[in-house]
């Protein structure tokens, strides 16, 4: 994060926030980019984010943006938890519309379940 100027656009994938197949806990490996991410906040107190989140194409298109909606539910009420403000964050489920890796092995179906933040205002 803090290798990218901090302007207004700018949408970065949270690389260490992965997601089980079917599941919407926060892997514990998951809370240093999270502080991470709250640090920036902290840093910067008036920016605001959008959420994005994204599954893999396993399964139920209506199910997986559910999914994916409660894994950035669940980051936004971790950041919330951790100090940052709710109004600073907006969320947005994609499901498995947007991937960024074949959904042909479980390995590249891993680089699909993330989730993204963009700045939406600084």
């Amino acid at each position: 994060i803090s290798l990218v100027p901090i302007q207004t656009g700018i949408n970065l994938t949270l690389q260490n926030v992965v997601f089980e197949q079917g599941k919407t806990s926060i892997l514990e490996s998951s809370y240093p980019e999270l502080h991470r991410l709250i640090n920036l906040m902290k840093e910067y107190p008036t920016m605001e984010i959008l959420l994005e989140g994204h599954s893999d194409n396993q399964g139920d298109m209506i199910e997986n943006i559910k999914l994916s909606q409660t894994r950035v539910d669940n980051i936004s009420r971790f950041l919330v938890v951790n100090g940052v403000n709710s109004n600073r964050v907006n969320t947005k489920a994609w499901g498995g519309s947007k991937p960024i890796a074949s959904n042909t092995t479980e390995e590249t179906r891993k680089k699909n379940r993330r989730v993204e933040f963009t700045i939406i205002k600084i």
